[in-house]
């Protein structure tokens, strides 16, 4: 692949230099700078296209990542060398002197540049752990007020982070939805634990208090100051596309997308997780209630997607994941990583 596309691109540059040298008013710097951005620019989008082959991802965002990471030095090297060339060809060697002091100090520069930046993603990844193990503490001890659904948070987590990357979100995206999932519930620190904890059906007035919990957990995290892009998943994972959810009774699109994410993996473990008063449903009638919401309680397109996921997973390996308890903390963490 590497070889085939290293020919496709000199074979594109060397015709394109056909071209300019018929074209009389170019000077050679400026016909140089376009073939050396053609390069570049062609070489790009070809890896990118492997790449995006290889690991099944879209091609643009492909492109797109690879083009605001080192490419553009890779760029001015070949923009640097394409002027060196051309100086010693005017001046002779003598003119290398000039060029490699030029090089020895961009190269000093971007290796100290390079150096900061890596220290500064290393400081992110620690904040990111850091979010993370914090999260999930925070999880846990939701889910440990109710008894009844032990490692939901994290479970919910996790399907939607797969539904995340099947719909190709970036891996941004992807975080923020597991994030989210993690905290959909938090506001159930503010529901009594009679409540929660209650065997059998509620009544309308416990139905009502635990609908706040959405409501609870949003001003809980708003007031926080932190995690604000979670704000969309904590109150409206509960909305319905056809508008008869709470809080707020969004419909459609209105419904923010890690929102409707959560209402389906959300809805999914709470059909096939056990309770103490009845035996979790089996996968496969699950998965029938989530096509028949389809389209008025879930979003149609994410519901057709999660669908895919859950049945692209080997069933012991599925089974494993819905009956993981919050307790069993290290195999826990190793089924959802």
């Amino acid at each position: 692949m590497n070889i085939g596309q290293l020919l496709m691109t000199i074979w594109t540059v060397a015709y394109l230099n056909t071209l300019l040298k018929s074209v009389d008013f170019l000077s050679p710097l400026i016909s140089d700078l376009i073939l050396t951005v053609v390069y570049w620019f062609v070489n790009l989008v070809l890896v990118g296209l492997a790449i995006s082959y290889f690991q099944n991802k879209s091609w643009i965002r492909t492109v797109i990542a690879i083009s605001k990471g080192f490419t553009s030095t890779y760029l001015l090297l070949l923009i640097l060398a394409g002027v060196g060339s051309r100086l010693v060809e005017y001046y002779g060697v003598i003119a290398l002197v000039p060029m490699v002091i030029a090089f020895l100090t961009i190269s000093f520069v971007f290796h100290h540049y390079y150096d900061n930046v890596v220290k500064l993603q290393q400081k992110v990844e620690e904040v990111k752990r850091f979010n993370h193990n914090f999260l999930t503490t925070m999880a846990a001890s939701i889910d440990a007020r109710d008894r009844y659904t032990s490692g939901h948070s994290l479970r919910v987590a996790y399907w939607g982070r797969e539904i995340a990357k099947q719909i190709g979100l970036s891996s941004e995206k992807v975080d923020e939805v597991y994030f989210g999932g993690i905290l959909h519930d938090i506001g159930k620190i503010g529901i009594e634990d009679e409540i929660l904890n209650k065997k059998g059906r509620l009544t309308p007035e416990e139905y009502d208090k635990i609908k706040q919990h959405t409501v609870i957990g949003y001003e809980i995290i708003k007031q926080a100051g932190m995690f604000h892009e979670l704000l969309p998943a904590i109150r409206s994972h509960h909305e319905r596309v056809d508008g008869k959810g709470y809080p707020d009774g969004l419909v459609g699109n209105e419904i923010p997308l890690i929102a409707r994410i959560l209402a389906v993996s959300d809805a999914f473990d709470a059909m096939v997780a056990d309770r103490p008063y009845r035996k979790g449903l089996p996968i496969d009638q699950a998965l029938q209630e989530i096509r028949r919401g389809a389209g008025t309680q879930f979003d149609e397109e994410l519901a057709s997607h999660f669908i895919v996921v859950i049945n692209s997973l080997p069933r012991e390996e599925l089974e494993k994941i819905i009956r993981q308890n919050g307790q069993e903390h290290k195999p826990f963490q190793d089924a959802f990583h």
